[in-house]
């Protein structure tokens, strides 16, 4: 029996009539968001980039030649609000690897791009973190792998379409 096993079985003890079924997915989720987190930064942390740096380089090389977004578009794709967007931007171009330039098409605009110095740290970076997912998911089959993907899945858009609320809280 492993500590969320424990965990749950404590619960059940303390609490027999609810059902805490629910819970011990939802601390494994927590525990692997925790160790997600801790490896990327590790694999982030020589290249001296944090998680949200990394971010907005991705996305502008996943837009595709000439690797140019929005501000607003990359607060989308990463969830972050201007403000925070600003200060990413602000330390990536300080750095040279990003460059805010006016839109091609709309002078009053401004687009950030990718420049060739944060293309090559990008490709370095992807490389890294793709290896670090292989050896995390060595011992996985590809069956394994695909199961996993589309029970995670549902339990994401489970939780991205929930709109309840429970004492307050947003589930």
């Amino acid at each position: 029996m492993d500590w969320v096993e424990e965990l749950g079985k404590s619960w059940k003890k303390e609490y027999p009539q609810l059902d805490v079924s629910s819970l011990s997915p939802l601390v494994r989720l927590a525990r692997l968001g925790d160790l997600i987190d801790s490896i990327q930064n590790d694999v982030l942390e020589p290249f001296e980039l944090t998680s949200n740096d990394y971010g907005v380089l991705a996305a502008l090389q996943r837009a595709g030649r000439p690797y140019a977004l929005s501000p607003s578009q990359l607060g989308g794709q990463l969830r972050r609000s201007s403000g925070g967007v600003t200060k990413i931007l602000k330390r990536l171009e300080e750095s040279g690897l990003i460059e805010r330039k006016s839109d091609f098409e709309d002078g009053r605009k401004v687009r950030v791009v990718l420049t060739p110095r944060g293309l090559s740290l990008h490709e370095r970076v992807f490389r890294a973190l793709v290896a670090a997912s292989h050896r995390l998911l060595t011992k996985l089959s590809s069956e394994q792998k695909t199961e996993i993907d589309h029970a995670l899945k549902l339990l994401q858009d489970q939780f991205e379409n929930l709109e309840e609320r429970v004492d307050g809280i947003s589930l």
